[in-house]
């Protein structure tokens, strides 16, 4: 099968700059993860400060989830009808824990988009409803 510069694979990241963790819980791959008092992971700006992107469920089933904490290149999920800027920064819903634009109902992050609208696969091969864009948080959310 050939490559398509138009897809990305939810969980992988075309760049092999990135740091990586992981923690307890699931979050499916592309929404932001952020840190509850309680150390556990949630998608809600209520909850706590962001630790980067999700990255997708382990494969060992261990209930844990990998997270991107920097890098080049980390896909992410977007809201329906969002079409991002290239070099524009990222804004994160409070909510969803899908890119969106800036306004209420958004925190801005410490990133910009390397892409605009490609098409997302998720972990279990489906294309996703509203497409992905490729993000870089050379420094970390």
């Amino acid at each position: 099968m050939a490559h398509d510069a138009t897809k990305q694979q939810l969980g992988t990241t075309p760049s092999s700059v990135k740091e990586i963790d992981n923690r307890k819980g699931s979050i499916a791959a592309g929404l932001i993860v952020r840190l509850k008092s309680d150390n556990t992971i949630s998608i809600l700006s209520a909850d706590g400060n962001a630790l980067g992107i999700s990255l997708g469920r382990d494969m060992s089933s261990v209930g844990r989830t990998a997270i991107a904490r920097k890098g080049l290149a980390v896909p992410v999920l977007l809201t329906a009808s969002f079409t991002p800027v290239i070099g524009a920064q990222v804004n994160i819903s409070n909510t969803t824990g899908k890119a969106i634009a800036s306004g209420a109902g958004a925190t801005a992050v410490n990133a910009v988009y390397a892409s605009g609208v490609l098409t997302g696969v998720d972990e279990d091969g489906v294309a996703v409803a509203d497409g992905v864009a490729l993000i870089d948080m050379a420094g970390g959310l």
